[in-house]
């Protein structure tokens, strides 16, 4: 069983020995930007429209520092026995590591399978905080090196803001993005994809993608049709809307703060024009859109095969920022 104890990040740690807490001189970090992404302003939080009730395709939103300061945060080194939660939870007994695990996971799944494809052997380093700027995740900088003999290829990622972005997302150390996006999306700015599709989940499969985002968020259709159904299941579901999108296929919004109002069985909604807002209707824990296609079977389907993906790069104004951030993490958990 790992021990944690305090330790000065002078030095790195290899998978297998101790949690350290890091210990750094200096501030916390560059003052955060106000941005505006999609004409949506940096404001108070009782801006946030009511539902049903707000034409306006604005909403308030916060904007987290360029990266994290590494000031008080700690890492981890473990090699994998079992399960990433069994290996966790031997490994940090009282930090939590069904929520660690959880915030691990959003950043392995863009590489690796973390529910099937991690193997006995394979070892993950990571930099990761207590707590910190309002970000639900607490990973600041995680590698994965896969056991000998293993077909799965070692990567590290790196939680960094992209100008003009409003949440940091996670990076690559040549300056690609991990998280892969929609080609057309539903939200124009979120927090973290928190779910995606094939996610296990009890007994059954995760049947879309999940974008964290605060409450108010305008939601667009990305495809545009006609209003199949709206408010089903709402114990479930919450506020809830599904648009037939052509083909046999549908579109369904889940756990809304509100449906834009017009909107009703039967009418139409032009691609790309606001329908609802981001809530925490139904069964919700935090404010999130679920986003789903079905097919014409009512089966879903994969959003980021069916939309199609891409990846984004770093800009020139950020790769300075970004390689002296991944370089101290690179301090922390080795360089690739």
């Amino acid at each position: 069983m790992l021990a944690a104890v305090a330790f000065c990040c002078s030095c790195r740690e290899r998978p297998g020995e101790p949690v350290f807490v890091i210990s750094l001189e200096g501030g916390t970090g560059p003052e955060p930007e106000r941005v505006v992404v999609d004409s949506l302003q940096t404001a108070s939080a009782d801006t946030l429209p009511v539902p049903d009730s707000i034409p306006e395709d604005t909403v308030s939103l916060p904007v987290a520092p360029r990266f994290e300061s590494l000031e008080g945060s700690r890492v981890l080194a473990v090699e994998i026995r079992g399960s990433l939660y069994e290996t966790l939870q031997q490994a940090c007994a009282g930090q939590e590591p069904d929520v660690l695990g959880a915030h691990f996971t959003r950043c392995l799944w863009w590489h690796i399978d973390p529910w099937r494809g991690i193997c006995a052997g394979d070892s993950i380093i990571a930099v990761y905080r207590d707590e910190g700027f309002g970000m639900e995740n607490r990973t600041v900088a995680l590698r994965y090196a896969p056991v000998s003999g293993s077909s799965n290829r070692p990567f590290a990622v790196y939680q960094f803001r992209r100008t003009g972005d409003n949440y940091p997302s996670y990076w690559r150390a040549d300056g690609t993005e991990a998280v892969r996006l929609l080609d057309v999306m539903p939200v124009s700015t979120f927090e973290e994809i928190t779910g995606v599709f094939g996610e296990p989940r009890g007994g059954h499969s995760h049947g879309g993608l999940d974008f964290k985002a605060p409450e108010g968020t305008p939601v667009r259709t990305p495809h545009g049709g006609r209003v199949i159904r709206m408010d089903w299941n709402t114990g479930y579901n919450g506020r809830c809307i599904e648009l037939d999108i052509g083909g046999g296929y549908s579109e369904i919004h889940l756990h809304l703060q509100g449906i834009a109002p017009g909107l009703y069985a039967g009418s139409s909604a032009e691609q790309g024009s606001v329908i609802g807002w981001v809530g925490n209707t139904g069964r919700s824990y935090s404010a999130h859109l679920h986003y789903q296609i079905n097919d014409e079977n009512g089966y879903p389907i994969d959003p980021l095969i069916f939309s199609g993906s891409h990846t984004r790069t770093l800009p020139q104004a950020d790769v300075d920022g970004f390689a002296q951030f991944r370089a101290a993490c690179d301090s922390l958990i080795g360089a690739p």
